[in-house]
């Protein structure tokens, strides 16, 4: 078996694991739509002339987005509503949010390039959907950005996680995770939320060398490449 995508020279590769372990120079693999390895050794071996190769030198690579707490527009009528939400869908795929859990039925979808899921549990860990519901310091959360509730029309996790880093000064590891590993961990999505050999590659390339640079900066899109079940669908199609 040889790898259909590979991306090298990562400048900090966010696994998002258990110890979230942070590798510096790295590389990841990808075996159509599963991670196959990943590190800092050679990736010669899974070279073929078939392997797509992406370069990613001054770039960071982590899992990409999860939002565990997708309302959308169920309270309007039914054409506005499939409208609505697929706009709203789309604005935060554009943002790296490539997974997202909900309570309503009908927004349930999977495709090449975002799932919804319908949530089959609760859980302990507070959801954050602004500044204000952070009235003390949490060890572990989820961040959503709330779309779909009363007058919340916010389609990325850029504006909170800027707010808890550098306004409250939540650490970068607490807020990476709730947007990735820990959603994935308390609604059991178990194939994704981190990189991991044999989970799914949805994966962001970010053209920041730290998850401290994106958690610093506002209006500017960060997001340079976007990769779903293996496969580049932003900024262009790379097909393996």
């Amino acid at each position: 078996m040889k790898a259909t995508l590979i991306i090298k020279n990562i400048e900090n590769l966010y696994t998002c694991d258990a110890h979230f372990t942070i590798l510096h120079q790295a590389f990841l693999a990808i075996h159509h739509d599963q991670i196959i390895d990943f590190g800092t050794h050679s990736f010669k071996k899974w070279l073929d002339p078939a392997t797509v190769v992406i370069d990613s030198c001054g770039e960071c690579v982590l899992p990409a987005f999860i939002d565990c707490n997708y309302e959308g527009f169920h309270h309007v009528r039914l054409g506005d509503q499939l409208r609505q939400d697929g706009s709203a869908l789309f604005a935060m795929k554009m943002n790296g949010i490539l997974t997202l859990l909900t309570n309503q039925k009908s927004l349930l979808r999977h495709e090449l390039t975002q799932d919804v899921f319908l949530k089959k549990n609760t859980s302990d860990v507070p959801i954050i959907e602004s500044r204000k519901m952070f009235e003390k310091t949490y060890k572990k959360f989820c961040l959503s950005c709330g779309f779909g509730r009363p007058n919340s029309y916010v389609y990325s996790f850029q504006p909170l996680a800027y707010q808890l880093f550098n306004s409250l000064n939540v650490p970068s590891r607490p807020v990476l995770e709730s947007m990735t590993s820990v959603p994935a961990k308390e609604y059991h999505l178990d194939d994704r939320g981190s990189i991991e050999i044999g989970k799914r590659a949805d994966i962001l390339v970010l053209q920041v060398p730290t998850i401290e640079h994106y958690f610093q900066t506002l209006g500017r899109p960060l997001i340079h490449r976007m990769i779903k079940n293996g496969i580049q669908f932003y900024p262009d199609w790379r097909v393996c």
